[in-house]
């Protein structure tokens, strides 16, 4: 944990500045991250160069998985592949909608094997996509979150949010908690909970009708699960306390 916390710390620091200079120096160190560790650290490249496409490539071209989807023969090296993608979102974030980041990015996830690389497929995805509104790039998200993979599904359920990010398009959020109420994952549940308040981001009272539904919802500790909704949708804390509260019924929920 602490590994991970310092790694993104240093990128917060440098963002978009491209200094590695941290990363270099402490090789060893940064050397010992495994697992969901690495995942993160390579995923801080792209905040550190975000913004600097051409340059970017360069360093993430040898972390990157084939376009082929197959797996690697290198122990523990589906999450740097996986973070390296999700560092190509970043690097694009915002800026990827309709240009080759896009495509390469929707190639891999739909040949992935890996549920940690489609993980950091469908983050990079979104991420480079952010409001995009891509029917196509949704479409491949939804059938990654049709997996029904915890890991995989998780990131999908965030960047379908992403891709629809203020539009407050019904048919996508009802689409979304549809599919919140089949599935058995708690990570899912959480992705599409975060994912439905992406879409109606900022949107306040055009995000009413939908808050009043999340909030009596019954899907595995329904109203805590889609406070995210909330918090994204009205932009007020207060606000949302104010809501919840005038639900007697639901605070002993809240409260656990």
């Amino acid at each position: 944990m602490f590994h991970t916390a310092l790694t993104l710390q240093n990128a917060f620091m440098h963002s978009g500045t491209t200094s590695d200079q941290f990363l270099r120096d402490n090789l060893e160190w940064l050397g010992q991250a495994s697992n969901w560790s690495k995942f993160s650290a390579t995923a801080a490249l792209g905040v550190i160069n975000k913004g600097y496409f051409e340059k970017a490539m360069l360093i993430l071209g040898p972390y990157l998985p084939s376009e082929g989807g197959q797996d690697s023969v290198v122990p523990g090296a589906e999450y740097s592949e996986g973070g390296a993608l999700y560092a190509l979102g970043l690097v694009n974030a915002g800026c990827g909608s309709g240009k080759g980041v896009e495509g390469t990015l929707r190639q891999i996830l739909r040949a992935a094997q890996s549920e940690v690389v489609q993980h950091g497929a469908a983050l990079g995805l979104g991420v480079a996509v952010m409001g995009g509104k891509n029917a196509e790039a949704y479409d491949d998200l939804k059938q990654t979150l049709f997996t029904d993979s915890a890991v995989a599904g998780e990131a999908a359920g965030f960047s379908m949010g992403l891709i629809m990010l203020g539009s407050a398009d019904a048919g996508c959020a009802e689409e979304m908690l549809t599919y919140a109420r089949e599935t058995q994952h708690e990570k899912i549940i959480r992705g599409l909970a975060v994912g439905i308040g992406f879409i109606y981001y900022g949107k306040q009272e055009q995000a009413n009708d939908m808050a009043a539904l999340l909030l009596g919802e019954k899907v595995r500790a329904g109203p805590r699960r889609f406070t995210p909704f909330l918090i994204l949708a009205s932009g007020s804390i207060a606000s949302i306390w104010r809501r919840l509260h005038s639900r007697s019924s639901l605070r002993r929920d809240i409260k656990q």
